[in-house]
């Protein structure tokens, strides 16, 4: 149900005095019904005035803006994405103490989620006292306390993600042109299509990421119901006998003198490189099945379910990164035991990987005797490559270069 508020509710919700509240219905930025009501998009008008009070910007300027129709927020109402169910009625500080043992933990979840720790002597809306608790009460068997606070960064990571680059690329497609349009005099007006795809991007990106977080579990739940029968019913000998496990495979790719490069050509060109980057792991991940773990600024890190498919992925990402001419890529593969944490890797495999990559020249790939003993195939050739150096490993084992017969 749509809330909706008194001025002075209004007031209370966006934190100012109702004298501001007056002002800018006087000015035009809130329109009261009939029976003088506000929406929540009026906290949002609220807020974002003041931000630009607080920022700087005079009465009189926000005035002219508006009279002018440089500053129209009357499709705010479009742009809340969730509109909070009302306060609760105890304050932060009781509902601490009353969360249960772990509830003296909220601050520091607070702070992994990137969010503002509420004021002890306020209360938060009663939805998020409900997901708290359910937070809470989900972890709650698990033995460690940090656990909490990992759970939170995973959570805040991949929102934050989402959320920053889902806007970025709005503003980048869509709006930034618009503007730079009305800036030069070219429309009258910030065009109307714009606004309208703005509202709908920002609306859709939750239900897409509810959507696909279905989606992922989904297949995840299938996944370890499957291997989960094929251990039991191995274990006590009805069924055959699963295969040994082959090793998962890493995969570092480096770009190769990408800081000389970026200052040569600008911020914008290491924007384009580090896109190209991502875009071409997701595509070799995906066409290997493997999953890009992790970007490095100018590296990423792949995981793979055997060497012949890491193997594969790094010769197919080297030469695609380097096909154009402007950038180099070389990659460094080796497969072995990991330790997987938060979705990401760690162990030897991990580092030796890693330090190959860093030791190969332009356009090589680098591997370790594992890989090598498990990739047979005619158009692979694996050179010996005695005296590379990997910095910070003890005993490496061989080392080989990685060449391909593309005639073969």
């Amino acid at each position: 149900m749509a809330r909706i508020f008194t001025a002075d509710q209004l007031a209370g919700e966006a934190g100012v005095n109702p004298d501001r509240i007056e002002w800018l219905v006087n000015i035009g930025i809130l329109e009261p019904s009939e029976s003088a009501t506000f929406s929540f998009g009026d906290v949002s008008r609220v807020k974002l005035v003041t931000a630009l009070l607080q920022g700087g910007f005079t009465s009189d300027q926000v005035e002219w803006a508006v009279s002018e129709g440089h500053l129209d927020l009357d499709r705010f109402d479009e742009y809340p994405l969730v509109v909070p169910s009302p306060r609760s009625e105890r304050t932060f500080a009781e509902f601490m103490a009353e969360a249960g043992p772990r509830g003296s933990l909220l601050p520091a979840v607070y702070a992994a989620l990137g969010l503002t720790e509420p004021a002890f002597a306020s209360p938060i809306s009663t939805d998020e006292e409900e997901r708290l608790q359910r937070f809470l009460r989900g972890w709650d068997s698990a033995p460690s306390e940090e656990t909490l606070i990992r759970a939170a960064r995973l959570v805040a990571e991949g929102a934050r993600m989402a959320a920053q680059g889902w806007s970025d690329l709005i503003d980048e497609q869509l709006v930034d042109p618009a503007k730079e349009r009305l800036y030069r005099g070219e429309i009258e007006r910030f065009p109307e299509a714009v606004r309208e795809s703005y509202s709908t991007l920002l609306r859709l990106l939750p239900s897409m990421m509810e959507w696909l977080m279905d989606r992922y579990e989904e297949q995840r739940r299938t996944a370890d119901l499957v291997e989960g029968f094929e251990e039991f019913f191995a274990a006590r000998g009805l069924g055959p006998p699963l295969p040994p496990t082959a090793f998962p495979a890493v995969v570092f790719v480096d770009l190769s003198e990408y800081t000389r490069l970026t200052e040569e050509r600008g911020d914008e060109a290491a924007a384009g490189y580090a896109a190209t980057l991502q875009r071409e792991s997701e595509a070799v991940a995906a066409a290997n099945e493997g999953r890009l773990v992790k970007l490095l600024g100018d590296g990423a890190m792949l995981q793979f379910p055997d060497a012949e498919r890491g193997l594969n992925a790094a010769l197919a990402l080297v030469q695609v990164l380097s096909k154009d001419g402007r950038v180099a890529a070389h990659a460094g593969v080796h497969a072995g035991p990991v330790i997987e944490r938060d979705l990401d890797l760690f162990g030897r495999t991990v580092n030796l990987a890693s330090r190959l990559a860093e030791a190969a020249g332009q356009g090589e790939v680098l591997v370790g005797q594992t890989v090598r003993d498990s990739v047979d195939s005619p158009t692979v050739r694996f050179e010996p490559a005695d005296r590379i150096v990997l910095k910070g490993i003890i005993e490496p084992g061989p080392i080989f270069r990685v060449t391909v017969d593309r005639g073969s």
